[in-house]
C-alpha cells in the first residue's frame, strides 16, 4: 500500500482535508458516518443554481468551472489537481464527472475526499454519478471496491458497501449551463432526439424509463464513425454520433458536452469539438498526466474561455 502522509500540498485546506481523510479512512465507523452525512448535501446545487427531477443540476451563476474526470482511486493525482485549483481566484465550482472508485490503489480515500469536499463546501462542489457508482442492477467490471472494503474493514464491509450503494443512488446524473455546456459521465439521454427541453430528457415516469436513463447517461460513448447511435460494445449504453450531440446541445444553446468514462491521455475531442472527454486517473492507467477542463469567465458578459490542461502528479 502506498502511503502519502508526506506529500507536500500548498493549499492549506486541501492539506487539512487530506490529513482528515487518512485518519477517517482507518475506521469503519468514521467511514460510515461520513457516507451517511453526505446524504444531506449530495444533491445540493452550487450557489444560485437549481435541481430538476432530483438528478439534473442547472447552473445560474457566473462562476469559473473546473471539471475533473474519472478518479478511480488515483488519490495522489486527485490531491495534485485540487491543490492547484481549489485556491484559484474567484473560488471556482469543481465538477466531478464520476467514477471515484474501482481499479485504483486508494479507492476509499478518494471517495472520502470527494464526499468531505462536498459536505464542507456544498455550494462549490458537484459530484456526478459514474457507471462505477452503480445501481444494484447494473454492475461494472471490474468492480473491486467491495473487495477493497473487505480487505480494509473486515466483517463490517458488507454493511458499508450497502450504505455506499444507497448514496450512489442519490448522486445527480448531469449538470448544465445555458449557452455553455452539458456535463455527464457518459453521454446525453437519447430522449434528446425527440423532445424540446433538456429537463424533460432527464425525467422519467416508470422504472423502465429510469433504467434506460441510467444506462444511457452513465455508459454511452461518442463515436466519430456513427451518424446517430448504435449499441455499445460495452454491453450497456450506446455509441452516439454527432447528430445526437448537436441535438442535445441545441436544447440549451450549448457549446460542448463534457464527459469522462474513457481512459484517454488527459483530454480528447470528438464530434468536431462538440464533445470533450476528461480523464483524471493517470497513475492507475500508466498515463503521463491527468486531464482537467476549465471554463474561465471573461470580462465580456456571458463569455467563457476554455482551458484544457493535463496535470502531472506530484511524484
Amino acid at each position: 500500500m502506498v502511503e502519502f502522509q508526506s506529500i507536500e500540498l500548498k493549499n492549506s485546506e486541501i492539506r487539512r482535508l487530506h490529513e482528515e481523510v487518512l485518519e477517517d479512512s482507518s475506521s469503519p465507523q468514521r467511514y460510515r458516518a461520513i457516507v451517511e452525512n453526505a446524504f444531506n448535501t449530495i444533491k445540493t446545487p452550487p450557489r444560485g443554481s437549481s435541481l430538476h427531477f432530483e438528478n439534473l443540476i442547472e447552473l445560474h451563476g457566473e462562476d469559473d468551472y473546473v471539471f475533473i474526470g474519472d478518479v478511480h482511486g488515483d488519490y495522489y493525482t486527485l490531491l495534485t489537481i485540487l491543490d492547484h485549483y481549489w485556491g484559484a481566484p474567484g473560488e471556482p465550482v469543481i465538477v466531478f464527472l464520476g467514477d471515484y472508485i474501482d481499479r485504483g490503489y486508494m479507492q476509499v480515500e478518494s471517495l472520502l475526499f470527494a464526499l468531505k469536499l462536498k459536505t464542507n463546501y456544498p455550494q462549490r462542489v458537484v459530484l456526478l454519478r459514474g457507471n462505477h457508482e452503480p445501481p444494484r442492477w447494473l454492475k461494472p467490471y471490474p468492480h473491486d471496491y467491495p473487495i477493497i472494503l473487505r480487505l480494509k474493514y473486515g466483517i463490517e464491509a458488507n454493511e458499508l458497501y450497502e450504505v455506499t450503494l444507497d448514496l450512489f443512488d442519490e448522486l445527480p446524473l448531469g449538470v448544465f449551463k445555458e449557452r455553455l455546456f452539458l456535463a455527464v459521465h457518459g453521454g446525453p439521454p437519447l430522449k434528446v432526439m425527440d423532445i424540446g427541453s433538456l429537463h424533460e430528457a432527464f425525467s422519467y415516469s416508470s422504472g423502465e424509463e429510469y433504467h434506460r436513463l441510467i444506462e444511457e447517461v452513465l455508459w454511452s460513448d461518442p463515436s466519430d464513425y456513427v451518424e446517430t447511435y448504435t449499441p455499445s460494445p460495452r454491453g450497456a449504453g450506446v455509441l452516439y454520433g454527432e447528430i445526437v450531440s448537436k441535438k442535445a446541445l441545441s436544447l440549451i444553446n450549448g457549446r460542448v458536452i463534457i464527459r469522462g468514462h474513457e481512459a484517454v491521455e488527459g483530454l480528447r475531442e470528438n464530434h468536431s469539438g462538440l464533445v470533450i472527454t476528461v480523464f483524471s486517473s493517470p497513475l492507475v492507467y500508466e498515463l503521463p498526466c491527468g486531464g482537467v477542463l476549465v471554463f474561465k469567465k471573461q470580462e465580456v458578459e456571458g463569455d467563457y474561455k476554455i482551458e484544457k490542461n493535463c496535470i502531472e502528479p506530484l511524484l
